[in-house]
């Protein structure tokens, strides 16, 4: 195992020993300690390095700052180098030198002229895991048939979709072969949300009777929190308490807007927390008003998994989870009179909110849980790897929550 203190720089990288075998890289697209949905993609590249026990794996960022324990414990060996398809030579480079065999990619092209030099350097599997948000235009005609000469000529091995919504985009919109397309669902550890107390009321100083609606995500302007802001403000009930919790590029914007609107004791922006099922367990209704998702939102169902009333826009990449009505609430998207209407709605009806809380609990378990989810991932590599000219070492059993730790943020 290689300590956290020898992660290398792509500048010094020296050779591989003579004996390596095919070797895997996998690929981070931000800083290392970036957080969000990149901590559940730590868990994907924790379970792969397990299951290809006599490989060595790479793991890179383009900017290291602090690393889970979890990745430097699994023998992943660490680099800061920035895998930046503009610089192709860099790349080939660094595959040749490692004697990579594959690559696993997150939320990259799903064709590029960098995959043929790949394969050109070694590289016999290049998977790209999508986990990119919203509803595309699929293309006709002329553009279609195009599409699907060069995802031919230049697509990836293997496609894996989080969700129902992006199979079908990869398939409709990016014109990739059915039979390279795989699906993998978005899962959350379902156990992280059962008896948890919470203490977020007495830390906002809430009374007991006030209703307390919480949106969870990054601080940008495509997640619409300033929709939530908007609902709030019309609202303009003082029984009825925001709280988002996340940061971001937007936070400075949103924090003026609340502040303009005089909202700052019924709106309050807690920033990243490293407690997210203890306030969730203590809130009454979720708010998820984003311009689009990848179909199975992580938040969205974090929601479900603490019983709450989850309310959504009717983006159709947002709401696949919910049966409006039966597990949760939709209204039109960006339309802010309906949802301040659907929170007072969910604040006025105790009964609702628990029967659609309850539902919402029920839909997640077992169907979203994140052990299905890296079940999944990991025998899709197997199964490619299976199909190669070089067939991969004997799997070893995927490691348990409780072995792999767990993640420090969001």
């Amino acid at each position: 195992m290689k300590p956290l203190e020898q992660k290398h720089d792509a500048s010094t990288l020296g050779t591989p020993p003579i004996d390596s075998r095919q070797n895997i890289l996998l690929v981070g697209n931000w800083r290392s300690d970036t957080g969000y949905a990149w901590n559940m993609i730590e868990r994907f590249w924790i379970a792969i390095a397990d299951a290809f026990p006599n490989c060595r794996v790479l793991l890179c960022f383009p900017e290291l700052g602090a690393v889970n324990p979890a990745i430097i414990a699994a023998g992943i060996e660490v680099f800061e180098f920035s895998f930046d398809f503009k610089t192709p030579a860099a790349i080939v480079k660094f595959c040749r030198t490692h004697k990579i065999g594959m690559i696993y990619f997150t939320d990259r092209p799903y064709t590029s002229p960098v995959y043929p030099l790949l394969r050109l350097s070694g590289v016999q599997n290049i998977i790209v895991h999508d986990h990119t948000p919203g509803s595309r235009t699929t293309p006709m005609g002329i553009k279609r048939i195009a599409k699907s000469i060069i995802s031919r000529m230049f697509g990836a091995d293997a496609y894996i979709a989080c969700s129902e919504h992006v199979l079908a985009r990869l398939t409709e919109v990016g014109c990739l072969s059915a039979e390279k397309c795989h699906l993998a669902r978005n899962g959350i550890d379902l156990s992280r949300f059962d008896d948890t107390p919470s203490s977020i009321r007495k830390e906002l100083d809430l009374p007991s009777d006030a209703t307390l609606v919480v949106s969870c995500s990054r601080v940008h302007p495509y997640k619409r929190i300033d929709d939530i802001v908007d609902a709030a403000a019309f609202l303009n009930d003082s029984t009825i308490h925001f709280i988002h919790i996340g940061d971001g590029p937007g936070f400075p914007a949103l924090q003026k807007k609340i502040d303009s609107f005089y909202l700052n004791d019924r709106f309050t922006l807690l920033g990243q927390r490293h407690d997210v099922p203890q306030i969730l367990s203590g809130c009454d209704i979720a708010v998820h008003a984003s311009d689009g998702e990848v179909g199975l939102c992580l938040a969205i169902l974090e929601f479900m998994a603490s019983h709450l009333p989850v309310l959504v826009t009717d983006e159709p990449s947002v709401c696949r989870a919910l049966t409006p009505g039966q597990n949760g609430l939709t209204y039109p998207h960006r339309d802010v009179r309906a949802l301040a209407a659907q929170i007072r709605l969910l604040s006025q009806d105790a009964q609702l909110r628990k029967r659609l809380g309850n539902a919402a609990r029920r839909t997640v378990d077992p169907l979203y849980r994140i052990e299905n989810t890296i079940s999944a991932v990991v025998d899709i590599l197997q199964r490619l790897c299976r199909n190669s000219s070089t067939p991969p070492t004997t799997a070893r059993p995927l490691r348990t929550q409780d072995d792999v730790g767990t993640h420090r943020d969001r």
